[in-house]
């Protein structure tokens, strides 16, 4: 197994490389989305905000330069990274290569630090409310 992880620590022997996930089998998609990690990317899709999109998971910020040779000719690249300056900085990056394609959806989560914090709160709230309407 190459992951460590326990309560402290979350870290892999190995180096940690970008995920890329094509939408469709018969070519790329116009569209891409990228993640800073895996759960956020699952957060998307229980959220149902993606769709038809192709996937770049970074794994980890440090892989932002990793991802630019994939993100070459999309229309359109929605970033869902995390609201802190590490992923403030990834964003600032592929700005600077990408200009107007990149759109930044992190407004959605703003009050969060990622879009698995947001969902996370979201449920919670959704079940404290019916749990209290019975």
């Amino acid at each position: 197994m190459d992951k460590l992880r326990n309560r402290y620590f979350k870290g892999c022997r190995r180096r940690k490389d970008i995920s890329y996930l094509p939408w469709a089998r018969d070519g790329p998609s116009a569209e891409c989305a990228v993640f800073e990690g895996f759960i956020d990317y699952l957060s998307a899709l229980t959220l149902g905000i993606i769709s038809g999109a192709d996937t770049i998971i970074l794994n980890s910020v440090v892989n932002v330069n990793k991802a630019v040779p994939f993100l070459k000719g999309y229309t359109t690249i929605n970033c869902y990274l995390d609201n802190d300056n590490a992923g403030k900085t990834a964003l600032a990056e592929l700005t600077a290569i990408y200009g107007s394609t990149m759109i930044d959806r992190s407004t959605l989560y703003s009050e969060f630090n990622d879009l698995n914090d947001f969902l996370i709160n979201r449920s919670f709230t959704k079940n404290t409310l019916s749990n209290e309407n019975k």
